[in-house]
């Protein structure tokens, strides 16, 4: 007797039907895969040139000496005679200061010169009182009357108020010098060192002028630095100040050579020698930096202005016909703690191989291979750009 066909047996054959395929089409796919010999990848060579082991600091070209004139009174600047890039010599006139005099001060110098005509007016009827007290007695001693101490005591006296009277021309002398230079700011046998002349103090360029005529000004002194004229520093004598990382820090030396890179220059370089490492950090944004300074030789004499962007190369360690790879193809895996350096070269059969390499100078984009490698060797390019994806594209093609 046959069985009855039903549609619920049908479903369950064609749903073993659909699975059986599958099945066979996973395991196949699968056997061809892992029959695959290689996957292509693209290579690249290692290339044999010389290499510098360098530190670059970034920093600015500044003067070695920058000197401020300021002025030692206070007034308002009346003459203004030097511009910015000017050259000047030292005791040059670079500008003029005019008094404006203090009400307060004026009424206590005059105050002092009225009293010091008060002390000449009383110390002269001292005097001429005892002149005539002294001609008396030496008109008694003369004649026998008094002695010779009572004499002598008068004397004295008389040489005591000539004295006194002295002092007091003096002390009016320097009231009255004291009034001038309040009003004027200088003296008449001084108005060739007169403070109201702002002097250069030594020799170069003109850098900065900061103030303006009918500027005010205020003097240096010990509670204030005073207010900068002019700034003159020696353009023939530059040096570089710059930042390095701290992790560069510890591999300088001062004496260096050094290559000065300036920008505005179009790139020119000038050689130069490290003379500084700061001895302590400066916190940069969580970033340690290390301020280093240079000295920038210009054997040309071309115009190298100050605050100029530079950068300088320090060499630390030059390497001949060195073999030179892409530091991105390097690989790192741990080995007993520490990272072990390898790359994966291609084989003849087109299989790669991973082969572990030793190390040595950077320069941030090519690394030195010492071993494990040679110039013919075909590097896989294991994390290809989108550049080097193109590439991979058109050789496929």
């Amino acid at each position: 007797m046959k069985k009855k066909f039903t549609w619920k047996k049908a479903i369950y054959i064609l749903l073993g039907l659909l699975f059986a395929v599958a099945l066979f089409s996973g395991i196949g796919y699968l056997i061809k895969s892992n029959s695959k010999e290689s996957e292509a990848f693209l290579t690249r060579k290692p290339t044999v040139q010389n290499m510098d082991d360098k530190v670059m600091a970034t920093g600015k070209i500044i003067p070695k000496e920058e000197i401020e004139i300021k002025p030692n009174i206070a007034g308002i600047i009346d003459k203004i005679l030097v511009d910015e890039g000017d050259k000047v010599v030292a005791g040059q006139l670079v500008a003029t200061v005019r008094i404006i005099p203090n009400i307060a001060d004026v009424n206590n110098a005059q105050q002092e010169v009225q009293n010091a005509e008060l002390q000449i007016s009383n110390a002269k009827l001292n005097v001429d009182n005892m002149q005539k007290q002294f001609d008396m007695q030496q008109k008694l001693y003369s004649q026998g009357v008094i002695s010779k101490q009572d004499y002598l005591n008068s004397q004295q006296q008389l040489y005591s108020q000539q004295q006194t009277l002295k002092n007091a021309n003096q002390q009016f002398q320097t009231a009255q010098k004291r009034l001038q230079i309040v009003k004027t700011g200088a003296t008449p046998e001084l108005q060739g060192f007169a403070t109201t002349q702002i002097r250069s103090k030594a020799a170069g360029t003109v850098l900065d002028v900061p103030v303006k005529v009918g500027s005010q000004v205020i003097e240096a002194n010990s509670f204030n630095a005073g207010t900068t004229i002019c700034s003159i520093a020696d353009l023939n004598s530059l040096i570089f100040q710059g930042e390095i990382d701290e992790a560069q820090a510890g591999k300088l030396k001062q004496g260096m050579p050094m290559n000065i890179v300036i920008g505005a220059l179009q790139n020119k370089t000038f050689p130069g020698k490290l003379t500084m490492i700061a001895p302590k950090g400066k916190d940069n944004l969580g970033t340690i930096k290390f301020p280093v300074e240079g000295d920038v030789s210009n054997p040309n004499n071309e115009y190298i202005r100050a605050g100029f962007s530079a950068n300088g190369e320090i060499v630390l360690n030059s390497q001949k016909n060195a073999l030179l790879l892409d530091e991105s193809l390097v690989q790192y895996e741990k080995s007993n703690g520490k990272d072990k350096s390898f790359v994966e070269v291609k084989q003849k059969d087109g299989k790669f191989k991973k082969v572990y390499v030793k190390l040595g100078a950077s320069d941030g984009i090519n690394v030195q291979v010492l071993s494990g490698i040679d110039k013919n060797s075909e590097v896989k390019v294991w994390n290809p750009s989108d550049k080097d994806k193109e590439e991979l594209k058109e050789k496929k093609k």
